[in-house]
Formats: C-alpha cells, sequence, structure tokens
C-alpha cells in the first residue's frame, strides 16, 4: 500500500495551513466576544475567557500539531489490477474497495493552495459513492488517473470482466 505523497513537509503545510486558517477565526471570534463585553461592561466572569483561551490551546495542538501528522501516517492508498483499496481514519479504520467495474469517471482537483505544492486530489466516482485520494504529487496523480482509465477500457474491452454481466451479477446474488 502506498501512503499519501511521501513529500511529508509539503503534505504537512497544506493540512496546517487550513488548520491555521481555523484557528484564526476561533481567535477572531472569541476577540469579538472580548471587546463586546468590555465594551457593553457585561458581567461575565474571566474564568469564561480563560476556559475559551485554554480552547484555543487545545485547538492548535490538535489541529496544528497532531491531526496533520495522524492522519498522513493513517491514510493508504493501493491501486491493484482488480480494484482500488484505499484505508483513512485515525481511530475507525475504514477500508474502501472500488473494483473498475464499478468506476464511472476519475477526477483531479487542485486548488491555489494544492497548486502551490505541486499537490492534487484524485476522487473516483461510482454509482454508489466513490472514494477520493487526497495530497498526492500531481505527477502521481495524473499517472494513476491514466492508469485507472487504462484498467476501466480494459474490464470493459474483457469478456470475463464485462461491466453489465458483472452488474446483472451483482443484483442477482442481492436477490437471494
Amino acid at each position: 500500500m502506498k501512503q499519501m505523497h511521501k513529500s511529508s513537509i509539503k503534505v504537512m503545510q497544506v493540512m496546517r495551513m487550513g488548520a491555521f486558517i481555523q484557528v484564526m477565526i476561533f481567535t477572531f471570534i472569541i476577540a469579538i466576544f472580548y471587546c463586546v463585553t468590555w465594551y457593553f461592561a457585561l458581567p461575565i466572569s474571566k474564568v469564561v475567557f480563560i476556559i475559551l483561551a485554554a480552547l484555543l490551546l487545545l485547538d492548535i495542538l490538535w489541529y496544528i500539531v497532531l491531526k496533520p501528522i495522524l492522519i498522513y501516517d493513517s491514510n493508504y492508498y493501493d491501486v491493484g489490477d482488480d480494484e482500488i483499496v484505499l484505508l483513512t481514519g485515525i481511530w475507525n479504520k475504514e477500508e474502501l474497495i472500488v473494483p473498475y467495474v464499478k468506476i464511472q469517471n476519475v477526477e483531479t482537483e487542485q486548488g491555489p493552495v494544492m497548486k502551490r505544492y505541486h499537490l492534487k486530489s484524485l476522487t473516483v466516482h461510482t454509482a454508489e459513492n466513490g472514494l477520493s485520494i487526497q495530497l498526492i504529487h500531481e505527477d502521481e496523480a495524473s499517472i494513476l488517473k491514466t492508469l485507472i482509465n487504462q484498467k476501466m477500457r480494459e474490464v470493459e474491452n474483457d469478456d470475463k470482466g464485462d461491466r453489465d454481466r458483472y452488474i446483472r451479477n451483482q443484483q442477482d446474488e442481492s436477490i437471494y
């Protein structure tokens, strides 16, 4: 199984940027709350602000320091011969398996921050749901997209892997 892009510094920086924005919004809300209570002389105890500051510190510790490391260490993917497997989750491990015959579309997405660090997200769509491989290098994402599209065409053209027959067999199995 492959982990998210091995250039962990870039991946961590992207995850931490999003967390930093969240922390700044939380800090701004606390500052507005403090200014409103000071301006209108509201009888709110200083203990409330101490608790809010402690929550802010916990927010910084979790979202900027710990969570990016744990997410990076717990997300894996594998592009096999018959299916794509994605393992995610920090505490609750989830394994998503998508056979090539069920794949309808493959997309890559790249926002402005991800573009700066040459990262992309690869999204595989099926009729039921899909999966997304986050924060992989843009070259690797292009190669994976090409590989998955090639495997989809092979499955469609192969007599053993006929998409319509596979779907009919799956429906027949679910009836019994």
